[in-house]
């Protein structure tokens, strides 16, 4: 069974779980904890877009290990005057993150991904949910099944091109939070990012790029007595050109999430969330690159025992044609 398929199993396995009665009680209080989602797009997902995240930090000398996975079904068909786009494939990101606590409500993070892209095996599936609930496909239920092309040609050159199915490490990336004073029921985050460019630029697992994100985040529920998990963040990234379309890139890049959840019991949280970004590239018509991206999740948080807990979300795209198509996102945590 290929990577994508066992990564399907258990996405499906873990939706299928219903709270168990009795659950231990979150120990960190229940704070809000939004979906860890950024823009998988193969032009974008290359560059230093943090995940979302909210104002809680490890307890010092505390580890949190986890496990970032990202499938994301890509397809659109793009044209305007001497350009053409095409991003039909499958994108697989199994990231690894550790987070440890200090003093004074700092806390150091580390994410080591796995990057990769291929024709897939679930254009057939991803045709029938659009069917189901009325998504527009962009032209994908007439398009070859399970492929992968990266291309977009501009002027009569290729200015991108991969078709070979790569894979391989992602660019490393390096975090630091620090937790702000409480106000009332809400606290607050200030965050960084680095991210290194450890993967390879050629076949879109990294982007060639030194890339610095900054950003806030604010969040109820320090008392861990409401029913309701709001969170929100905002930020910036500054990148190098790198080497990926440099001569039209952006290098300064706005973003932002907001979250917001229903406890069903105290362990089982259902939420929506609404990711964006602001445009990677100009000097182009095309939306996929110039657009601004809105994503939608739909998906629960479930803290299963005290110390591990697990997510699972379903992203659309909102702004057709400017992130990609579907994405799934499992996620799962354990604290030491």
């Amino acid at each position: 069974m290929g990577a994508c398929s066992r990564i399907a199993a258990a996405m499906i396995a873990v939706s299928s779980m219903t709270p168990a009665a009795g659950a231990p009680p979150d120990a960190a209080g229940a704070p809000p904890r939004p979906f860890a989602l950024f823009d998988q797009s193969p032009t974008a997902g290359i560059h230093g877009l943090p995940r979302a995240d909210s104002y809680a930090v490890a307890e010092p000398g505390r580890w949190h290990a986890g496990l970032a996975l990202d499938y994301t079904s890509h397809y659109t068909t793009q044209q305007a005057a001497g350009e053409q786009l095409v991003f039909d494939g499958e994108t697989t990101r199994a990231a690894l993150v550790f987070s440890r606590g200090f003093g004074d409500h700092w806390q150091a993070s580390i994410e080591i991904p796995f990057v990769d892209h291929s024709g897939g095996f679930a254009d057939g599936f991803i045709d029938d949910f659009h069917d189901t609930f009325g998504f527009g496909d962009g032209g994908r239920s007439r398009a070859p099944r399970d492929q992968q092309a990266f291309r977009y040609r501009r002027d009569g050159r290729l200015a991108l091109d991969v078709h070979d199915s790569p894979s391989g490490l992602g660019d490393v990336r390096l975090g630091l939070k620090k937790r702000l004073a409480d106000i009332g029921d809400w606290s607050t985050a200030v965050a960084g990012q680095l991210e290194l460019p450890s993967g390879d630029a050629g076949r879109l697992t990294g982007s060639g790029a030194t890339d610095v994100a900054v950003w806030a985040s604010i969040g109820n529920n320090v008392s861990g007595l409401s029913d309701w998990r709001l969170a929100a963040g905002a930020g910036a990234l500054y990148s190098g050109a790198g080497d990926v379309l440099a001569d039209q890139r952006v290098q300064t890049v706005g973003f932002g999430w907001a979250t917001i959840g229903y406890a069903l019991t105290r362990d089982f949280v259902v939420q929506v969330q609404a990711n964006t970004h602001s445009a990677f590239y100009d000097d182009t018509r095309l939306e996929a690159l110039e657009g601004i991206a809105v994503q939608g999740a739909l998906g629960f948080d479930w803290q299963v025992t005290e110390r591990s807990g697990v997510t699972l979300a379903i992203i659309e795209d909102l702004n057709v044609g400017a992130s990609p198509d579907v994405s799934f996102a499992l996620g799962l945590r354990h604290g030491f």
